[in-house]
């Protein structure tokens, strides 16, 4: 028989016909199938569940409605449903009203359908508010940044004064960590008399209170992020105290700048030390991959303590809008208003005998509150934000402060992308606050003006550069902290009589291997995720070689060591994750699998049943 093209044309037709009408068929069985179970449903059920299965006080008051699967529930019904008598539906009844109340409200499908989540304005966590504020401000007087080198530059003067024309050294110094006894630097140098000074930057890793430690027989004095007031004076030393200490919140991820001076002047002894106790660590000499020769700028940084963010789901949440998150974020602007009055014309530029200062100080605010908002003022939220506080107050540097109040203060800075119009500034926002935790840089800003992010490679561009920014860094650093726990981790002890040299000195050189296994695998030319797992390589000091039998020089820094993969593979396995998962005395293996499965896995574990049948 021969197929024309007008048979072929009808038989497709055909077929269309004959699929949407199998279709059709199938349901209208499901409507029939449906409407039978909402019948028995009506009948049976509704009286002690609700018609909706929202549930009756004096019967049920629970909604009906959770994560069985189809079979579980029709064998629930037949047993169990109704109370007074289960037999009244059983089989094809049951499992029609079984099919009803799981599509109609009980699955999980059928809850997010009958309330359908609710697109809600997220707020700035603590983090992303502290890193925000000091970006903001270091957008005026410029970012701080370093190099690969490591380290302090030192001068070393013949005379307690620094005088120029008495340096006889100057150099690169790993560290401060001297004791000269009753000798000196070399040997040109005098014995009654001699100073040093030390300068360029600390590097901290991450966020959180900062105890600064100078250990001196002599007199001393130290700045951290202040170059106008000192963090530690001793320069005037009375009493025989030689141990001085400051504490500073610092910010992870960042340069600050460092200045120590040291002199001796007639005592028979010279020594220096500068140490310092960062977050979960333990007092130590500051180590030379945490000081850099570069320089760096004053970091404006809120003190003002915040409530915590929400971790429920296992990440930070800017969610919770509570009475104290409100009060924090009044105190933070209040605290930062004053600073940037105190210090108005390092951030402005603006002096204070310039004639056309209202003019400087208005444009300046008017870029304040531009990059705080994360996009362009209309005129309209110019006049609010800045103009009319210019006009109304008679004195400049007022209304600077309450631009800065207002600006803090509007939903406009708290609030993530509030404007939902999804143009190159909300892409711009997206992108930072995603990598960085903070607000966009100028390049960043710029490409926004341009409309230069409304394009996959342009967004692609913007993001390799980003990525090398030490804010990602720091960003990545914190994800992989919470990750493994490591907040779960602190004030770690061991049984002293199984294990005699367990210390808290030894924990924190154990978190310290931890992070730079981490930054080796994710940071280093061949980085590789793959080696979170499967990494066979250790990172130890001397005091680590020791406890665990490596073999390791006197004094040795942290190094990179082998180990026997059979024995140690990746982070899982490192010594401080499994110290971490472990009791005071013995191992743990179910701590470790609940790790495994939640936060590797990403599966749910159900509590067990409170009875269990034993294994014979």
């Amino acid at each position: 028989m021969i197929r024309t093209a007008k048979n072929t044309k009808n038989l497709r037709l055909l077929g269309v016909f004959v699929v949407a009408l199998c279709a059709a068929a199938n349901a209208l069985a499901e409507v029939v199938d449906n409407v039978a179970g909402q019948r028995i449903y009506e009948q049976y059920c509704a009286s002690c569940h609700g018609v909706e299965g929202e549930g009756v006080e004096e019967k049920q008051p629970e909604p009906l409605m959770g994560d069985r699967s189809l079979k579980d529930l029709i064998e629930v019904i037949v047993d169990t449903m109704p109370e007074e008598d289960p037999d009244q539906v059983v089989g094809d009844e049951a499992k029609a009203v079984a099919e009803y109340i799981y599509e109609a409200f009980y699955s999980p499908i059928a809850q997010a359908r009958n309330k359908p989540p609710r697109v809600e304005l997220s707020r700035l966590t603590v983090r992303q508010y502290q890193n925000t504020i000091t970006d903001l401000l270091a957008g005026f007087t410029g970012a701080s940044r370093w190099d690969d080198r490591r380290g302090l530059s030192a001068e070393y003067f013949n005379s307690r004064n620094f005088q120029r024309d008495k340096r006889l050294i100057e150099r690169m110094d790993a560290t401060v960590d001297f004791d000269f006894g009753e000798g000196n630097p070399g040997e040109k140098f005098g014995k009654e008399e001699f100073s040093m000074k030390w300068q360029g930057s600390v590097i901290a890793p991450d966020t959180g209170e900062y105890e600064f430690i100078v250990h001196t027989d002599n007199g001393a004095r130290l700045w951290i992020n202040d170059r106008e007031n000192a963090l530690i004076d001793a320069w005037v030393r009375s009493g025989s105290d030689n141990e001085f200490r400051a504490t500073i919140k610092l910010l992870g991820g960042r340069s600050y700048p460092l200045r120590l001076e040291f002199f001796k002047f007639k005592e028979k002894k010279a020594s220096i030390r500068l140490l310092w106790k960062p977050p979960h660590r333990e007092v130590e000499i500051i180590p030379e991959r945490n000081l850099t020769p570069s320089g760096a700028r004053d970091t404006l940084i809120v003190e003002t303590p915040f409530p915590p963010d929400d971790k429920s789901v296992g990440y930070e949440r800017g969610t919770a809008v509570s009475k104290a998150w409100d009060e924090a974020t009044t105190f933070a602007a209040i605290e930062v208003a004053n600073k940037i009055v105190a210090h108005l014309r390092e951030y402005s530029g603006v002096k204070q005998d310039d004639s056309d200062r209202d003019t400087k100080l208005r444009a300046f605010c008017a870029k304040f509150v531009e990059r705080a908002f994360r996009r362009p003022l209309s005129d309209a939220e110019r006049e609010l934000y800045v103009d009319r506080h210019f006009n109304e107050s008679g004195d400049a540097t007022t209304a600077v402060k309450r631009v800065v109040l207002l600006t803090l203060k509007s939903p406009r800075f708290l609030f993530r992308e509030v404007e939902g119009t999804n143009d190159s500034f909300d892409v711009a926002a997206r992108l930072s606050f995603t990598l960085w935790d903070s607000l966009p840089d100028d390049v960043l800003w710029q490409a926004s003006l341009r409309g230069d992010l409304m394009k996959p490679e342009q967004v692609a561009r913007q993001a390799e550069r980003m990525v090398q920014d030490p804010r990602a860094k720091s960003k990545l650093r914190e994800f992989l902290h919470q990750w493994l726990k490591l907040d779960d981790f602190e004030d770690l002890a061991k049984d002293q009589e199984l294990y005699p040299e367990f210390s808290p000195e030894l924990v924190a050189d154990l978190r310290t291997s931890l992070d730079l296994l981490l930054e080796e695998v994710i940071w280093s030319e061949h980085a590789d995720f793959r080696q979170l797992l499967l990494s066979d390589g250790l990172y130890a000091n001397n005091r680590l070689a020791k406890f665990y039998g490596i073999e390791a020089p006197d004094n040795a820094p942290f190094a990179r060591v082998a180990v026997d993969p059979v024995e140690r593979s990746g982070v899982l396995s490192h010594p401080y994750m499994m110290t971490g998962f472990a009791y005071h005395a013995t191992s743990s293996p179910i701590h470790r699998g609940v790790f495994l499965a939640r936060n590797l896995l990403g599966r749910t574990l159900k509590p067990p049943k409170e009875a269990v049948t034993p294994i014979p």
